[in-house]
């Protein structure tokens, strides 16, 4: 999960830097691989082309005078696009880029102190990039200020940390998720998410129609949008999703991953006109095929769940949606998908097919309640990003419990199997910022879950949860009080062991050798074994 600092910033105050951020959740049992900023670039700053003419010596390099605030540096540049009145980026001599530090210096006979960039060359990853940022200098607008930070400008100034989350912890795939453990982490209040739209005109679903065949979808919400207007996404939305790793497509598919990675909840948008008045969800037919979105052509099983018209699967549930019903640049109408299927055939599925964003949530667990966030969230930004009108009415189907979990725990409890002595009062604290209500009847504490925890179901997880915002590191260690000895085989290994290491040996640990028989006994797969034969 790559964590934008901006987007999460949104929902919950943050009083540290990012490192400190990313080794103080890796503290409440959040590991992070990198933290690192999302253009790496340093010594940047706008400016305006003055002058621009051909390089005296060369066919395709220009000789320019730069404009940077209050100084006007002479830069050799080679981009095709480069001409007199550009406002640009400019490494400044001494900066840092990916491919190197800029030095001012001679280029073929002329002085040179600095250079314009392109935003390839700020260190974005290539599959952000259009075909313009790598065929030329980047273009700012005309109303960029000169000598202003161009990072800042163009919002681009954000701190990205990639967590490596332990799979029961699905609720962390989404910035509200983060924003909750933050919360808890430095005791701040989460910030509601804005929710509010105004529906328009008829009913739409007296004239649709849901069929639930599964019992593989225990939730499927649909809404209608209509005379959405297919353009760019504002500069945040697109800079949120590069932080996040997504690549941004336009504001309606944009919206869509952008709710996604906000909410945790993946949704699907179909063209209303090319869907048509019934939408199902079954078990695909054994041998069934389907187009999705890359193109590919899928053979499906009769464990796949599909979204299908009465003629033919339109979607792969929970991967990948069709291609005959993909969002195009003449989309007006839009039906919305927001649904939960089932986490281990999803998982099944997504083996087969392709590991997306949205299958791996699905695989980990969705929050119900969020699925009905997600579709006021997605109305609420087509309406104002995408021009739309949100249709009135909803079809819901839902087999499935939405009530919060009680789960019921003592003082004492918690502090034996912690080996500590920790007050009701911290305890209460820790639970009121981890967001879960509680009831006290004596000695028992009545604690409330919201459904976005679905990793908690026991007392033992309450549990940890204490110990883990209490801080591990305030949990001392202990002797142990029991009579603890080696067995006859492993006193004579420790033995024999610490007296080859004493005369200067080494010692090598190689992986353990199995029979076929015992593999195949730990997984109900077809793997791949790797043989030692022996002579």
């Amino acid at each position: 999960m790559k964590l934008s600092r901006n987007f999460v910033s949104d929902y919950v105050d943050i009083p540290v830097d990012s490192e400190t951020l990313a080794l103080d959740m890796t503290g409440i049992g959040n590991e992070y691989d990198t933290c690192s900023k999302l253009i790496p670039a340093t010594k940047l700053v706008i400016g305006e082309v003055l002058e621009c003419e051909m390089h005296p010596d060369s066919d395709h390099l220009h000789v320019t005078k730069v404009d940077v605030g209050g100084e006007v540096l002479q830069i050799v540049c080679g981009a095709p696009n480069v001409r007199k009145g550009l406002k640009v980026i400019v490494a400044r001599d001494g900066a840092v880029l990916p491919g190197g530090v800029i030095k001012k210096g001679m280029i073929r006979g002329q002085e040179s102190n600095g250079m314009i960039c392109s935003i390839q060359e700020l260190g974005l990853e290539h599959k952000f990039l259009k075909e313009e940022d790598i065929a030329g200098i980047h273009e700012l607008p005309l109303d960029a200020p000169v000598g202003e930070d161009p990072i800042s400008y163009m919002e681009m100034d954000d701190d990205v940390i990639d967590f490596e989350l332990t799979s029961n912890r699905g609720d962390l795939l989404s910035i509200l998720g983060m924003a909750y453990e933050i919360g808890a982490l430095y005791r701040k209040k989460v910030r509601p998410i804005e929710l509010s739209f105004l529906e328009k005109g008829k009913d739409f679903t007296k004239d649709f129609q849901l069929s639930v065949e599964t019992e593989n979808c225990p939730l499927f919400l649909v809404k209608k949008v209509l005379n959405v207007k297919i353009g760019e996404s504002p500069a945040f939305i697109k800079n949120r999703l590069i932080a996040s790793g997504i690549r941004p497509i336009n504001n309606v598919v944009d919206i869509s991953n952008y709710v996604m990675l906000e909410t945790g909840q993946p949704l699907h948008y179909y063209d209303a006109n090319r869907l048509g008045d019934k939408m199902i969800v079954r078990m695909a037919k054994d041998g069934e095929e389907l187009t999705t979105l890359d193109g590919q052509k899928r053979v499906l099983s009769e464990e796949d769940i599909v979204i299908a018209t009465p003629k033919e699967a339109v979607g792969l549930a929970g991967v990948m949606g069709g291609l005959t019903t993909e969002i195009e640049e003449d989309t007006t109408d839009i039906i919305i998908e927001a649904a939960i299927f089932h986490p281990t055939l999803i998982r099944k599925t997504s083996k087969k097919v392709l590991r997306s964003e949205a299958s791996n949530r699905f695989e980990k667990g969705i929050d119900p309640k969020r699925t009905y966030m997600a579709m006021m969230r997605s109305c609420h930004l087509l309406e104002k990003y995408a021009s739309a009108t949100v249709a009135s009415g909803m079809i819901e189907y839902k087999k499935i419990d939405m009530e919060d979990k009680v789960i019921p725990i003592t003082v004492d409890k918690i502090c034996k199997i912690l080996g500590i002595s920790i007050s009701l009062e911290e305890i209460l604290e820790i639970f009121d910022a981890l967001g879960f209500s509680c009831k006290q009847n004596k000695d028992l504490l009545e604690v409330t879950v919201p459904t976005r925890r679905i990793d908690i179901s026991i007392p033992e997880d309450l549990v940890e949860e204490v110990g883990r915002i209490y801080g591990i590191d305030n949990i001392q260690g202990k002797t142990m009080t029991l009579p603890v000895k080696p067995g006859f085989v492993q006193k004579n290994l420790r033995t024999v062991r610490n007296k080859l290491a004493s005369l200067g040996l080494h010692e090598t640990l190689t992986y353990a050798l199995i029979s076929k028989e015992e593999v195949d006994s730990f997984t109900n797969e077809e793997v791949e074994y790797i043989s030692v034969w022996i002579r």
